[in-house]
């Protein structure tokens, strides 16, 4: 079967910013700083990450979370900006400044609940919410996001397992200056924002098998290996009822990858026929490392 190659026009797809995903970040940012420091910090309990971090200097030192937010992130920010996009780069610039700020404004308005449970269940969970809304703006709020793509960059760990890692140090360190009892509540209060933020973003550390035909595959395939950096393999496919010959594009990405595919796609050839599903486990280069055979 003969496919017809044609001259690919590379020009189509741009990263677009958009006044939707901005405005995302912001209320995503606001969200995420009620529940931290409206609920979280009266109880003297931790989110995770960076902003986990910088709660627990300020209890040690005094000073300002979002001023710790901002003065934790610029390091980051410049270890990280080889290994991220331009916009990425300016929207997650976007969800620390107004996470920094929302922290600064709503230090005002504490809820104080009295029940520690309480606390990191619903502070938990409007972190989770803002983080979620700032990842699909396709964005982040600094920090453990950044840090993630620079270990996996460099040494192949996943975005989870950098998390899982940053949070756990940040859990202990609470548990040696302070009360175990908080330590056991922050990290309830973590594991319900994980689960908030892989809820609204639609998984981060699940990943997704999407089939595309399209005529204009090589365009889409040239986007999804240079703008997204990940692979992807061709097809051959033929209509049943028109008996057309097509190429088909196989390619799986992480869900946090999955809202900037189909913009590309989209972007590229509107009418272009995507099926996207869930794939339970993936192996192989980019993904995890072989399975143990038992």
């Amino acid at each position: 079967m003969k496919i017809a190659l044609h001259r690919p026009n590379f020009s189509k797809w741009i990263e677009r910013i958009t006044w939707q995903d901005i405005l995302g970040i912001i209320i995503g940012s606001l969200i995420a700083a009620a529940g931290i420091q409206c609920i979280l910090v009266p109880a003297s309990l931790l989110t995770g990450g960076v902003t986990g971090l910088a709660i627990l200097l300020r209890y040690s030192t005094g000073i300002e979370i979002g001023l710790w937010v901002l003065l934790l992130n610029i390091p980051i920010f410049l270890a990280g900006y080889r290994f991220i996009s331009r916009r990425f780069t300016i929207y997650s610039l976007v969800g620390v400044l107004s996470l920094a700020g929302f922290l600064h404004l709503l230090k005002y308005f504490p809820f104080l609940i009295g029940d520690p449970l309480l606390s990191a269940l619903l502070g938990g969970a409007l972190s989770g919410l803002g983080s979620g809304i700032i990842f699909r703006s396709k964005a982040s709020s600094g920090g453990t996001d950044i840090i993630a793509i620079i270990v996996k960059r460099l040494w192949g760990f996943n975005i989870g397992q950098t998390s899982l890692v940053v949070n756990l140090l940040v859990v202990g360190l609470l548990a040696l200056i302070s009360d175990i009892s908080l330590a056991m509540y922050s990290a309830i209060a973590i594991f319900v924002s994980s689960q908030l933020i892989d809820q609204v973003e639609a998984g981060l550390g699940i990943t997704e098998t999407t089939f595309i035909i399209s005529p204009h595959y090589e365009e889409i395939a040239h986007a999804i290996l240079h703008n997204l950096n990940r692979g992807c393999t061709y097809l051959p496919a033929q209509g049943a009822f028109s008996g057309q010959s097509e190429m088909l594009i196989l390619v799986t990405v992480g869900r946090m990858q999955l809202p900037r595919l189909k913009e590309m796609v989209l972007a590229i050839d509107e009418s272009a026929f995507m099926i996207v599903t869930n794939s339970i486990e993936v192996y192989g280069r980019g993904f995890k490392a072989r399975a143990a055979e038992y």
